[in-house]
């Protein structure tokens, strides 16, 4: 049985909206994370380590105290002036042992290195060891000023390669050639892969946003109920399959270097796409939603590249991480769908849903969408 709630007219719809944009504009709202950093560590010899820490330059000059002036642009008289800040600095939060005793740790003046058309800060770095057997990498820092902060971690000892992610939850790892194999770092980058979805709230919401009028249907320019359980459900397969075949595409070859765009164009991208979908599903003027998909989710697929930004020249092993990772990604997409579909098969039974939830569930969306937009711009 259909229910109705007689108060819910136009006029308040309207009012609601208006008030979830108002207050929704005001907040700062966090979305999928903009600080990664880089840590390559290749052995050398039976206890030397050779490699190199790449940090934004905005997140080491606020993290080490590098901008003296507090005017948010870190400019290279500064970096060189306040070296000795950034050395200490790493000396401090980044922590190297083998079997529990620390290594040496030697950081030379960085360079300009860019990574994914984006200019980072690179400090040479030389580790030496008393031996190279079991080692252990700990790292805290720039998570206290950027708390979703992630330090992407490759290394080499002998002929094994690792790849991690290290971040505010895991703070450090140990490596040990002879504890290590293809599955082991297979299953590390699908466990990042899930994780990279769930934390990125922008591509969730442009999952939700696509999905909340799969359970409705136009009719004489308004939104009703879609009255098949199989059609909503082929609908919600076909969105979803788009969405992951245009991301898996861009992924695999932002990846491999075979296409680069700018990090801050491709972040804008998809702040923009989350907010047209859910403005479109307010006022519908694209009906063809997996074409729409299909061309944002090219988008979200560079997002998702951004993890592996420095891999392409460091990981013998590229080509099974980046499968692992989209794995991941998979895996988590499908499990947000596998949430939100019940829900959106229940709710359509309810009037006020397309009258009222997905309005202001969808205006909800674009504001916050709009608000990553102008923080990103």
């Amino acid at each position: 049985m259909c229910s109705t709630i007689p108060f819910f007219n136009q006029k308040s719809i309207n009012t609601l909206i208006a008030l979830f944009m108002f207050t929704l504009l005001s907040t700062d709202v966090l979305s999928h994370e903009l600080s990664n950093g880089y840590l390559t560590l290749n052995s050398t010899s039976d206890n030397v380590l050779a490699g190199e820490l790449l940090l934004k330059p905005e997140d080491i000059g606020r993290a080490a105290g590098l901008d003296i002036d507090n005017n948010g642009s870190l400019t290279w008289g500064e970096v060189n002036r306040h070296h000795s800040l950034a050395n200490s600095y790493i000396q401090s939060n980044v922590i190297i042992s083998d079997n529990g005793q620390r290594c040496a740790l030697n950081t030379a003046p960085p360079s300009i290195k860019n990574i994914s058309a984006e200019s980072l800060l690179a400090y040479p770095l030389q580790v030496t060891c008393a031996k190279l057997n079991e080692l252990t990498v700990q790292y805290t820092g720039i998570v206290a000023d950027f708390p979703t902060h992630k330090l992407l971690t490759s290394i080499t000892l002998n002929d094994f390669n690792g790849v991690y992610v290290l971040d505010s939850e895991r703070t450090s790892i140990t490596v040990s050639p002879s504890n290590n194999d293809w599955i082991t770092q297979f299953g590390e980058m699908v466990y990042q892969g899930i994780w990279h979805i769930f934390i990125g709230l922008d591509h969730i919401l442009f999952l939700v946003a696509t999905l909340l009028t799969v359970n409705l249907r136009r009719n004489n320019n308004r939104w009703e109920r879609a009255a098949s359980k199989a059609r909503i459900f082929k609908n919600t397969v076909i969105l979803v399959s788009t969405f992951t075949l245009a991301h898996s595409i861009t992924l695999t070859a932002t990846a491999l270097n075979f296409i680069t765009l700018d990090s801050r164009i491709v972040e804008i991208g998809i702040a923009l796409s989350v907010a047209i979908t859910a403005l479109n599903n307010m006022f519908p003027i694209i009906m063809r939603l997996g074409l729409i998909t299909f061309g944002f989710g090219l988008l979200h697929g560079m997002g998702f590249a951004s993890v592996f930004g420095d891999l392409n020249a460091q990981s013998g092993s590229l080509v099974m991480n980046v499968l692992a990772f989209n794995l991941g990604v998979e895996i988590g997409q499908l499990a947000i769908v596998s949430l939100l579909l019940p829900l959106l098969l229940a709710v359509r039974n309810v009037k006020v849903y397309a009258k009222a939830i997905m309005p202001i569930a969808s205006s909800i969306i674009a504001v916050i969408a709009v608000n990553w937009t102008l923080q990103r711009w």
